[in-house]
């Protein structure tokens, strides 16, 4: 009883301090969440030379300052010290986005899972951008429908900020597009109205 006690103040510890770092972020990152996400994804990918997923402190910390992202220093180092692994000082960059930023819940990465799978139906991994571009639908768009935003500017919109967000601008890994609604996600409060977007973008 006494370890399991022990286990589950240590989760709740953790996950204290997950709630301020987040929290913290949480203002910072409702308007900029998708342009945030992304580019951390990219940042932290074409940092990974060794390609474990696994970067060092300094990494982490200069990645916060690049997208305005600072979190008080006690902060960051509790974080650290649930995140690190001793032996080698470093951390798993999926690890350290989903403590700062927090996640989508599963039922909706079901969606974000159905629209990319009906995009790359040969399961290669990748979906070429051309692809993306044919299959995107911005018609039922609440910027269309209110009439701020046209059908092909919303396209294009999305499109830059996907292309942005790519290593290879000429496709999009399943990475690369569950970042991009990763970050929509932080600004979208209920559940089905972000499946809707998915819905009408993807005709899922």
């Amino acid at each position: 009883v006494g370890i399991k006690q022990d286990i589950t103040q240590q989760e709740t510890d953790e996950s204290r301090v997950f709630r301020v770092v987040q929290g913290i972020l949480k203002e910072k990152l409702s308007k900029r969440g998708v342009r945030v996400v992304t580019g951390l994804g990219k940042y932290f990918r074409e940092r990974d030379q060794k390609r474990d997923g696994a970067l060092s402190k300094a990494v982490f910390k200069q990645a916060l300052t690049v997208f305005h992202l600072e979190v008080p220093e006690k902060d960051f180092e509790s974080l650290w010290l649930i995140l690190g692994d001793n032996c080698n000082d470093k951390v798993d960059y999926g690890e350290f986005t989903r403590a700062i930023i927090g996640e989508m819940n599963e039922y909706r990465k079901a969606f974000v899972r159905k629209a990319y799978m009906k995009l790359d139906f040969n399961k290669t991994g990748s979906v070429p951008m051309v692809d993306i571009r044919k299959c995107y639908c911005a018609k039922k768009h609440s910027r269309v429908l209110s009439g701020d935003a046209t059908e092909e500017e919303i396209k294009s919109s999305f499109l830059e900020t996907l292309e942005d967000a790519c290593s290879n601008s000429s496709e999009v890994s399943y990475c690369e597009f569950e970042d991009f609604y990763e970050g929509l996600s932080i600004g979208i409060m209920d559940d089905e109205d972000f499946v809707n977007i998915l819905r009408n973008a993807w005709g899922i």
